[in-house]
Parts: structure tokens; sequence; C-alpha cells
């Protein structure tokens, strides 16, 4: 598992990163690394989210779908194939939130 922390900026160099001193993580990759102070070090496990809309588990999503293929019936009523785009964006909509979309 992760850790996402919502607003922190991607620190440019380890000496601007504030989570390489917590003792907790155990970040060490600073000691002994001679651009401590103008770069990240190569295998620092940070890694930047991209701007983005919500974020969703496509596992979660796509097991959404199949549970409505397999179903006794094909649609929301009950009697209706499921073919319809609203159909298929109601699925997106119930599927559940990992990240909230930014702005």
């Amino acid at each position: 598992m992760g850790v996402y922390i919502k607003g922190m900026e991607m620190p440019q160099c380890c000496g601007d990163c504030h989570i390489g001193f917590c003792k907790q993580i155990g970040c060490e990759l600073y000691i002994g690394f001679d651009n401590y102070a103008t770069s990240r070090h190569p295998d620092c496990p940070l890694g930047e989210v991209p701007p983005h809309g919500q974020l969703g588990d496509l596992d979660r999503l796509e097991q959404m779908f199949a549970d409505i293929d397999n179903a006794p019936y094909s649609g929301f009523d009950g009697t209706e194939p499921f073919y319809s785009a609203e159909d298929a964006a109601q699925i997106i909509r119930l599927a559940p939130t990992i990240i909230e979309a930014e702005g």
C-alpha cells in the first residue's frame, strides 16, 4: 500500500524532502548521496501523481461491469438489455473513488 499526501508537492532534491528525515519511514537514501542538495536519489520511492480527475479502482470497475454482464437480467431495471451509454455511465458513477479529482 502506498501513501498519498494531498497538496504535497514533489521535492526537487533530497535536501527539500521532509519525508526523508522521518525516522518512521526510514529513508536514508540521502546519506552518502553527493547530489543531495540539487537532485533526488535515483532510487527515491516517491512518485508524482500527475494532474487528474477522479481516480478509482479500475479492477473494481471491471468487476462491476462483469457482475452486470453475468446477472440473470441484463439491464438495471431487469427488462432492458445493458447496451446504453447511460447504463455504462451509471456504473462508472457508482465505482469507488480512491483519490478525489484535483481542483
